[in-house]
């Protein structure tokens, strides 16, 4: 089986005469999870659960969980339940994980020299993506459109392909979010569905318990939001991929970007988790020794995703290798959950990232991605009159970055790593960023008494509402839906 043509996000079950496979997608972008005793595997966690019975909750995977929508590790919220590691398969002949070829470590040329080389190479590559896209759903794909890259890119590439796809944009009417998707869409003439989230919920009473109970069962227990919604959330992906459509989603498109804002230095593990994965108050962690085994279980996990064995997490490698942390950790982990539950119901892909673009992205000199002038170039090589439209970012695709779009990008990269704790500490106490008390208690009263994290973690300390909800969600699943 060549493991390089095979695209999207999905699970394969492959039986032959000799072997029998499990296996998810090059990224892991489509979890399956094991039993402790490796007798049982599924796509949903809240089976994986119920099949093995009584499961303890697993604290410091709980507590990555809460403050950042997913744990980092092979682990899973629940002990002894595990994720299907990056870069494994399952031989279920022998009961054994086997390791997958690291496809973004292959050879993927003679190697880029100028921009536009690497420009024309990329949009090759994206293009054939799309057009295989457009083939297998013919007139059935539909996507989101924002005033960003990633969204801009998909339909750049779909109208390359010829597909005319469904476009929805989420928002209110009067934003400028939505009127810069208008403009986009009206320019190549198709119409674009409103969807405006807040008008919805306010249609609605706010959640009861059991409202909650039922969408963490529909979201297969933790999703990355938590579970108190009023059922805007499920109603939304519900329709994304209805009667058969392929839903798209522009996430991990920030391979052909600077995602994690850092200049062109070394760094090592550590630095990456200290300055993205830090901005939360150190006194919403009970326990005296949890920050630094925070730390080190992050740099842990990103040292493994790059591909650094030694166990030093403190010794600096090269930029462009932690270029990978970003498709590899963060997207493998965080966006997994996201695309797991989209795909139990119905067709869906993250089409903008896979193992050939990551091959091909993460060794591009750093300063062609900052400020976005990659992407642009990408989205206007595939479609000159989407990159013709104004951005968010005020300014075209098609031009480049502005003067101003620079001087952001450089002061955002220019924060030392050290510093960066510290400046969001400031941030939190100049924008006076605090769960509100009424909000908490009424989450509290729905499930009176003590929560199972409560001797972890400061619920009034946790970095916003839907860490709440995602603490909520640890409530419901550990009160109302294990043995």
């Amino acid at each position: 089986m060549d493991e390089a043509s095979l695209r999207g996000n999905f699970v394969l079950f492959l039986r032959t005469a000799r072997q029998c496979l499990l296996l998810n997608d090059g990224l892991g972008f489509a979890r399956i999870y094991a039993s402790p005793d490796g007798l049982f595997h599924s796509t949903s966690w809240l089976a994986t659960c119920a099949y093995a019975g009584r499961v303890a909750l697993n604290e410091p995977a709980a507590i990555e969980y809460v403050l950042l929508g997913a744990s980092h590790l092979s682990e899973t919220v629940a002990r002894g339940v595990t994720a299907l590691p990056l870069g494994s398969g399952l031989d279920l002949t022998r009961n054994a994980r086997y390791d997958r070829p690291r496809l973004w470590d292959g050879s993927v040329g003679d190697g880029v020299v100028t921009l536009d080389e690497t420009v024309a190479k990329l949009a090759a590559h994206l293009a054939t993506v799309f057009e295989e896209t457009a083939a297998a759903f013919p007139a059935r794909v539909r996507t989101a459109l924002s005033g960003g890259f990633d969204s801009r890119l998909i339909l750049a590439g779909l109208l390359k392909a010829g597909s005319r796809p469904e476009l929805f944009v989420y928002g209110n009417p009067a934003s400028g979010d939505v009127a810069i998707a208008r403009s986009v869409a009206s320019s190549v003439g198709i119409p674009l569905d409103v969807i405006d989230k807040g008008s919805l919920e306010a249609g609605m009473p706010p959640p009861t318990l059991e409202r909650i109970v039922a969408n963490a069962l529909f979201f297969d227990g933790l999703p990355n939001d938590g579970v108190y919604d009023p059922g805007v959330d499920q109603l939304t992906r519900l329709d994304q991929n209805a009667d058969g459509r392929l839903g798209l989603n522009g996430g991990g498109g920030e391979i052909f970007r600077n995602y994690f804002h850092l200049p062109d230095r070394r760094y090592s593990a550590m630095d990456i988790v200290r300055t993205f994965y830090r901005g939360f108050d150190r006194k919403a962690l009970r326990q005296s020794v949890a920050l630094s085994a925070y730390e080190n279980r992050m740099a842990a996990s990103i040292a493994y995703a790059i591909g650094v064995r030694d166990g030093d997490l403190a010794r600096p490698v090269d930029r462009d290798r932690l270029e990978l942390a970003y498709p590899l950790f963060r997207c493998h982990h965080w966006m997994a959950v996201n695309n797991s539950v989209a795909l139990r119901y119905g067709y869906y892909a993250t089409p903008l990232v896979d193992p050939k673009s990551v091959a091909m992205a993460w060794q591009v000199p750093l300063q062609w991605k900052d400020a976005g002038l990659l992407e642009g170039r990408l989205i206007n090589a595939l479609h000159a009159g989407v990159a013709g439209q104004m951005s968010e970012y005020g300014f075209r695709f098609s031009d480049g970055p502005t003067i101003k779009a620079r001087v952001h990008a450089w002061m955002d990269r220019s924060r030392p790593v050290w510093a960066r704790p510290l400046i969001n500490t400031a941030g939190r106490h100049l924008r006076r960023h605090t769960i509100a008390p009424a909000w908490l208690a009424h989450c509290r009263a729905l499930l009176p008494g003590e929560w199972c994290l409560d001797y972890l973690l400061d619920l009034q300390r946790l970095p916003g509402n839907q860490s709440v909800a995602r603490a909520l969600a640890v409530e419901i699943v550990w009160r109302k839906l294990l043995p």
